[in-house]
């Protein structure tokens, strides 16, 4: 084929297509007329047409896929799905085995790890607490390093993929996520778009920064009680005749002082208001058993006194006149009457002088004790002012009940959940007549003065305020329960003897204990 014209230079071939067009229509108008004869059609070099080739043969093969992360894998994705989900059910399992059993686990006692070098002995206690505190923190770091790996990664391989889906500028080569630190750079990937990457990058945060501080707190011990039924030994037991014709009160009295008044500690087996049977610990306990409390089912003997204030009473003063007088006072109580002289004078501030009468008629209740309680004052017709007249009726019984104790027996305390029956000492009238008569104390100067049942008496009511010991409703408030103490102590010191060696007795009751165990944190 005849060439139109000269060959371009090398150089000129590398020229654009436009160029080669402009040539190419320079050659015909020389030798041709300008008429056109149909499409141009524009000539190319071999060079060119090589370079066409090589692109379409590139274009026809296919591109390999896209390179990923390890942590992006499937395997890696589907390692972190199952290890969070075996955490969840790990947790729910001992959170219901806790609620279940007190505690999944039970916790030993500390251990000891010891090192030696050369003469250097180290020794160190470690708490198994360093355990349930420290490993679920260690597992948890773990787990947010697994998840941040995948977080990283792909916020590596995003500005990658979004060039492979032709993305903007700002997106693709001009993104880099890793300039962001981890504090937020959730915030960025949402406002780019990436809602994915901004909620993986949160969570990362969050397990970082809250998941593991968390974890040290997850398991917590506790002490819970444990209840075991057990049989309990009787030493000794109740004898209502084994209480003396005289006894001194003087040390009974002063015991139940020294606990109501002075804060003192009550004789073993009463609690002040019950006496009780001597008991021994049951046999066959563990050594290693933490105990906490004893229960004994067994049976309960006090004293008790229903108390009255009386408004219709008589009292007549002897003489009429002068600084000191001798007071006779005379009532009747449901039928049974109670009869009291007592001397007062400017010698002591308050009063309370008592009396028993144990020959009550039948129907009106078996005895009294009646107390009368004012304060001296030489201007009153009777130099007290502020009276009260109280008659009250003595019962004793045994009643059935709990005795609840540490496991030393002391001290202790008695619940009484049934009252048995009535249980009146042999010497229950002695016992009255020397209660209220007992060496009185006082003022030499007075003619009569309070007895030690009575100094007890204002004594305790004092502790609820100086001004409130002749109030009427302290006085009935006070009176019972000091009987009833003083009796606790003296049927618990005199009236109770041992069982002989041949004679075995039990009480049926329970054990509590506790166990250090170990439990999930709801």
């Amino acid at each position: 084929m005849q060439a139109l014209g000269p060959r371009a230079p090398p150089s000129r071939l590398q020229s654009t297509n436009a160029d080669q067009s402009e040539n190419l229509h320079g050659a015909v108008d020389t030798r041709r007329p300008s008429t056109p004869v149909g499409p141009e059609i524009p000539l190319i070099s071999s060079e060119q047409r090589r370079d066409q080739d090589h692109v379409t043969e590139i274009s026809g093969i296919n591109q390999p896929e896209m390179w990923r992360a390890k942590p992006l894998h499937w395997g890696s994705l589907l390692s972190i799905v199952v290890v969070e989900i075996g955490i969840i059910a790990a947790l729910v399992t001992l959170l219901m085995l806790s609620n279940r059993r007190h505690g999944f686990v039970a916790i030993g006692e500390e251990f000891d790890v010891s090192l030696s070098v050369n003469s250097l002995h180290l020794q160190r206690t470690f708490g198994k607490s360093f355990l349930w505190t420290s490993l679920p923190v260690f597992l948890m770091n773990l787990l947010s390093l697994g998840f941040a790996a995948i977080v990283g990664s792909y916020s590596e391989e995003l500005p990658y993929r979004n060039l492979q889906e032709s993305g903007s500028i700002e997106r693709t080569v001009c993104l880099d996520y890793r300039r962001y630190p981890a504090l937020y750079k959730y915030w960025p990937a949402w406002k780019n778009g990436n809602m994915t990457l901004g909620f993986g990058a949160f969570l990362a945060f969050l397990s970082t920064v809250v998941l593991g501080p968390l974890a040290a707190h997850l398991f917590q011990p506790i002490y819970p009680p444990f209840v075991m039924g057990k049989d309990f030994p009787v030493l000794s037991a109740y004898d209502a005749s084994s209480l003396p014709a005289i006894v001194d009160y003087a040390p009974i009295i002063g015991i139940v002082a020294a606990v109501r008044v002075y804060g003192g500690n009550w004789p073993k087996w009463t609690d002040g208001a019950y006496a009780v049977a001597e008991h021994e610990p049951p046999s066959g306990l563990a050594s290693g058993l933490n105990l906490t409390e004893f229960q004994v089912y067994a049976m309960g003997y006090s004293a008790s006194l229903d108390c009255r204030s009386l408004s219709e009473y008589n009292l007549v003063r002897n003489p009429a006149s002068g600084d000191t007088a001798t007071l006779a006072l005379d009532a009747l109580d449901m039928g049974c009457n109670v009869s009291l002289t007592a001397g007062v004078g400017s010698g002591n501030d308050i009063y309370l002088a008592s009396v028993t009468n144990t020959n009550c008629p039948e129907g009106s209740g078996t005895s009294r004790i009646a107390f009368l309680a004012g304060r001296y004052s030489a201007s009153s017709i009777y130099l007290l002012e502020n009276v009260n007249v109280i008659a009250c009726t003595p019962s004793y019984s045994q009643t059935s009940g709990n005795i609840v104790s540490p496991p030393g027996f002391d001290p202790m305390r008695f619940e009484p959940t049934t009252l048995i029956s009535e249980m009146r000492p042999d010497s229950w009238a002695l016992f009255e007549k020397q209660l209220v008569t007992l060496s009185n104390i006082g003022n030499n100067n007075s003619p009569d003065f309070t007895s030690q049942f009575g100094q007890l008496i204002l004594d305790v009511a004092k502790l609820k305020g100086a001004s409130l010991a002749l109030d009427t409703g302290t006085l009935l408030e006070t009176i019972p329960s000091v009987l009833q103490s003083i009796y606790a102590t003296l049927a618990r010191t005199r009236m109770f003897t041992e069982l002989p060696e041949d004679q075995t007795a039990t009480d049926p009751g329970v054990i509590i204990y506790s166990e250090s165990r170990l439990a999930t944190v709801s």
